[in-house]
């Protein structure tokens, strides 16, 4: 008879499983932490990440324009160059003579945003979640607040074709890209301004080597993906 009292048939009560599942979910959530740690570990060495993805070295470059009230603004300006001699606005994008009007790209998933925001520019627009053109503004090295209203917006071009917003996006290689604020529409920005956005681009990424003029100093960041000092 006590050999039958003292069977058990499989059944625990909650005070008998309460304990057991409390220290199964903590050796689980231990589990997954360790895993975490792990999958961020490692040697990364050369990788930044943005979003908690990897970046990674590379060297691609675009063209750009930006133009206010029909007028270039001008990026050859000392503020806005990285130098040889080690004046770096970003390790990740920069640009730097004698092309003023090409960006050059050192990681990958760089956006525009930080393009611009190393060169003392903020810039707001739909490409980014919750923004719409209502709150599409951008402000200038000076401070200066240019925003949409109704009778000026901003219009984006890339590769020819209109796009809502290019902060938060990724800058393409080779791509041309127009941002452009006035009274102007979007077709008239295509039609007149865009032309005006050069295709140098190739030339720091060794393309088209047949348009290098001999005669030019070399280029502090050409091919690789580091910059010369």
């Amino acid at each position: 008879m006590a050999d039958e009292k003292t069977r058990w048939d499989g059944w625990l009560s909650p005070k008998q499983w309460m304990p057991v599942a409390g220290i199964l979910s903590v050796a689980v959530i231990a589990l997954a932490v360790a895993l975490i740690m792990n999958l961020g570990g490692g040697d990364d060495s050369g990788k930044t990440t943005t979003g908690g993805s990897a970046r990674t070295p590379v060297h691609e470059h675009a063209d750009f324009l930006v133009m206010i009230r029909g007028q270039r603004f001008d990026f050859s300006k000392p503020e806005f160059l990285s130098t040889a001699e080690g004046k770096e606005l970003s390790p990740y994008v920069h640009i730097h003579e004698p092309r003023y009007t090409v960006v050059h790209v050192h990681a990958s998933l760089t956006r525009w945003d930080e393009f611009f925001t190393s060169l003392g520019f903020t810039l707001t627009d739909p490409s980014f979640p919750g923004v719409d053109s209502a709150r599409t503004c951008m402000t200038l090295p000076d401070k200066t607040k240019l925003c949409n209203t109704d009778t000026e917006k901003w219009k984006f071009i890339v590769n020819g074709v209109p796009v809502d917003g290019i902060s938060n996006i990724f800058i393409g290689d080779l791509s041309r890209v127009v941002i452009s604020y006035g009274p102007e529409t979007a077709e008239t920005v295509i039609k007149e301004q865009y032309p005006l956005v050069t295709d140098q681009a190739c030339i720091p990424s060794e393309l088209c080597l047949a348009r290098i003029d001999p005669n030019e100093p070399p280029e502090q960041c050409s091919g690789g993906l580091t910059c010369s000092k």
